[in-house]
C-alpha cells in the first residue's frame, strides 16, 4: 500500500519501468517514519510480478509469495537491530544472492534498508557488485541521508528523494488515521514524517515527552532541582529524547534572539519562555552541541551507561 505523499515518486518509477529504463541500483533517500519500506516493496513486487509491468498484479504466483513474505528471489537486508552497522559478512551474502540463478525464472531483488548503516568494509564489498551488476539483479537501497554513504556508492546508484508532506498535511493525515486532534509540535518533533508522528502518539511518547519537558524546564530553574529525575526520564525514553530536548534549546535561543515565528514547541511556549529567561545563550549553544554529540555517541555504541552520561551532560547547566 502506498501513502499519498509517495504517489508522485512512484509515478516517476512507473514511467521508467514502462520504458524498461529502471536503473539496476535505486537509492531511495527518505527519513525514518516516511513509510519508505512500503514504497521500496511496491517497486520490488512490481519488478518480480509475472504479469504486471508498472503495477503488481497481486494474483500471480510471484505476487502471492511476495505478499506472504516467502518470495525466494526477494532478499531484504537490514541491521540486526536499529543503531547497529551492517557488517561485511552480511554484504558478502548479498553478493552471493546477486549471482544466484532466479528460482522463479525472473529477476532477483536485493533490498538494503539502512544502507547508510553500512561500515566502510561492507560498503566496499558491495561496490564491485554495483559496478559490474549481474544480469537480472535489481538493487534497492534505502537511506535517511547521504552523509554516511561512501561517495562511490552514491555515484553507482540512481538517487531519489522522497519529499515529506508539509506539516499541515501531515497533521491532517495523522488526525484522520487516529480520529483525534494532535498538536502541531508533535508533527514538528518528528520532522513532518507522517508514520513517525502517528507512532509517536500511538505509543504514548507524546505524553511521556510532555512529562520530560516539564521536568527539564523545571530543572533549568535555579537551584536546578531534579537532575536525576530528568536523567531517568531521558534514559527510559531512549536517546531520541536528547534530539527532542535539543529542539527545545534551539527554541529557547530563537526566543532570546527575537525569532519566535516558527518554534517546534509551538504549544509549549510557556515552558520555552520560562527556560529562555534563566539559561544564557552561551550555555544553550554549548549544551545543544553536547546533546547532539551525545546522541551520536549513544546511537553508535549501545553498551554505554546512558543515564550516567546524561547526568554528566545535565550538570553543564549548573555551571553557567
Amino acid at each position: 500500500m502506498l501513502y499519498p505523499w509517495q504517489e508522485s515518486l512512484w509515478q516517476n518509477w512507473q514511467q521508467l519501468l514502462d520504458q524498461r529504463r529502471l536503473h539496476h541500483a535505486v537509492l531511495l533517500v527518505a527519513p525514518l517514519g516516511s513509510g519508505r519500506e512500503a514504497l521500496a516493496k511496491q517497486l520490488a513486487q512490481t519488478v518480480l510480478c509475472q504479469n504486471g509491468v508498472t503495477e503488481p498484479c497481486g494474483i500471480c504466483h510471484s505476487c502471492k509469495l511476495f505478499e506472504a513474505g516467502t518470495h525466494p528471489d526477494f532478499h531484504p537486508l537490514a541491521p540486526e537491530q536499529q543503531g547497529k552497522q551492517i557488517g561485511v559478512d552480511a554484504v558478502r551474502k548479498c553478493n552471493r544472492w546477486a549471482v544466484e540463478t532466479s528460482q522463479l525464472g525472473g529477476d532477483r531483488i536485493i533490498m538494503i534498508d539502512y544502507a547508510d548503516a553500512m561500515g566502510e568494509a561492507a560498503a566496499n564489498a558491495l561496490l564491485k557488485t554495483l559496478e559490474e551488476p549481474p544480469s537480472g539483479c535489481q538493487f534497492i537501497l534505502l537511506a535517511s541521508a547521504l552523509d554516511n554513504l561512501l561517495p562511490t556508492i552514491n555515484s553507482r546508484c540512481n538517487k531519489w528523494r522522497l519529499a515529506m508532506p508539509n506539516e499541515a498535511d501531515t497533521q491532517r493525515w495523522v488526525e484522520k488515521q487516529l480520529m483525534q486532534s494532535i498538536k502541531l509540535e508533535t508533527v514538528r518533533l518528528n520532522n513532518s514524517a507522517p508514520i513517525a508522528t502517528m507512532q509517536f502518539i500511538e505509543q504514548g511518547q507524546d505524553i511521556r515527552y510532555g512529562k520530560l519537558l516539564e521536568a527539564f524546564a523545571a530543572f533549568l530553574q535555579p537551584p536546578h532541582i531534579g537532575l536525576y529525575d530528568v536523567a531517568g526520564l531521558c534514559s527510559s525514553e531512549g536517546h531520541n529524547s536528547l534530539k527532542w530536548l535539543s529542539y527545545f534549546m534551539v527554541d529557547c535561543l530563537k526566543l532570546q534572539q527575537g525569532a519566535a515565528g516558527h518554534l517546534v514547541h509551538s504549544e509549549s511556549l510557556p515552558l520555552v519562555q520560562q527556560a529562555a529567561a534563566v539559561v544564557t545563550p552561551a550555555t544553550l549553544i554549548s549544551q545543544s552541541r553536547k546533546a547532539n554529540a551525545l546522541y551520536q555517541q549513544l546511537e553508535r555504541h549501545t553498551g554505554l551507561n546512558a543515564e550516567l552520561l546524561l547526568v554528566e551532560w545535565l550538570t553543564g547547566f549548573m555551571a553557567q
